[in-house]
């Protein structure tokens, strides 16, 4: 893809980021140039309901993961962690040398696990954010389609990095180049342990950690856990970092719920082993008791097991 402009995007996974990224990027690629990546009973679902963003119908070329297919520029991937594996499987006959990989998916895990499947240079690393987007079934709302932070692992600007972020300019969707993306990662992974995760255990919204409480304090006792081993990792968040999401935090509107707390809602299976379990991981392995993750990832695990029990999946 050197020193050529992207004109082939694969993307998998139509929740609220891929249903806005990909009525995005249809707008400024050429015919038949967006490709969306689902299994036939999927497909056959969005045909039949149909796909909405704003109130505006969508009307999306799709692949099942058999069909044979040119590599991809840029394939993104948008699934929730918990459905990774599977769409790297599904992914794979739409990456060839050249294929570009971004993952959109929260947390530090995801670049490593796809870089496993299809080789670590493919993969740039990015950070969904600041998107206000909002999905009930196959409808998408927003008003914000927030950014993407991108970049190379070794901060360095490669073409392939200018290339990817002018398809992203010219699609309206909002991109940075921080300086170091890793950190930025980690940044953004601290704010997510500590607000998804205090959000769904104590039943709340926004409003609930923004004001004065228990459960704005286990969100920043969360937080810290985090930036404390963000310092073994050479990683190196400060109090500035916390200050900076909290300031966010201040601006979010006070009903809206994060990720974590909708899915716990509808009872589907959560994100918790991008956040407590990743952080209890790290914390054994620099040998760093986390007892405010410890307690959520508990917390967590004992919300979803109630709701697979009464669905019959214990």
């Amino acid at each position: 893809m050197e020193n050529q402009q992207i004109k082939t995007v694969s993307l998998i996974g139509l929740g609220a980021l891929g249903i806005m990224y990909a009525s995005r990027l249809q707008s400024v690629l050429p015919e038949g140039g967006l490709r969306i990546i689902a299994g036939a009973e999927r497909i056959q679902r969005y045909q039949s309901s149909g796909i909405w963003c704003n109130g505006e119908p969508c009307h999306f070329h799709y692949y099942t993961p058999d069909m044979p297919v040119a590599p991809a520029d840029l394939l993104i991937i948008c699934t929730k962690s918990t459905g990774l594996e599977q769409a790297i499987r599904d992914a794979a006959g739409h990456v060839g040398p050249d294929t570009v990989i971004l993952s959109a998916i929260n947390g530090i895990t995801s670049e490593e696990t796809i870089g496993e499947a299809y080789g670590p240079e493919k993969v740039l690393y990015a950070v969904a954010q600041n998107t206000d987007a909002t999905r009930l079934g196959t409808r998408l709302t927003y008003h914000s389609v927030g950014s993407l932070a991108i970049g190379e692992r070794d901060g360095s600007v490669s073409p392939r990095l200018l290339q990817v972020k002018s398809l992203l300019d010219q699609a309206g969707i909002g991109c940075e180049q921080p300086e170091n993306i890793l950190r930025h990662q980690w940044s953004k992974f601290m704010f997510n342990v500590g607000l998804n995760q205090v959000v769904t255990v104590f039943e709340t919204n926004y409003g609930g950690v923004q004001r004065e409480g228990e459960a704005r304090e286990m969100m920043l006792r969360a937080m810290d856990e985090v930036r404390r081993l963000s310092l073994l990792a050479g990683v190196g968040l400060t109090e500035e970092d916390i200050q900076y999401w909290m300031d966010m935090l201040a601006t979010l509107g006070p009903e809206c719920k994060p990720s974590m707390r909708q899915d716990a809602e509808a009872h589907r299976p959560t994100e918790l082993s991008l956040f407590a379990a990743t952080v209890r991981r790290l914390g054994a392995k620099y040998g760093m008791d986390t007892p405010v993750n410890d307690f959520l990832f508990e917390r967590i695990t004992q919300i979803e097991a109630g709701y697979r029990k009464e669905q019959g999946n214990v």
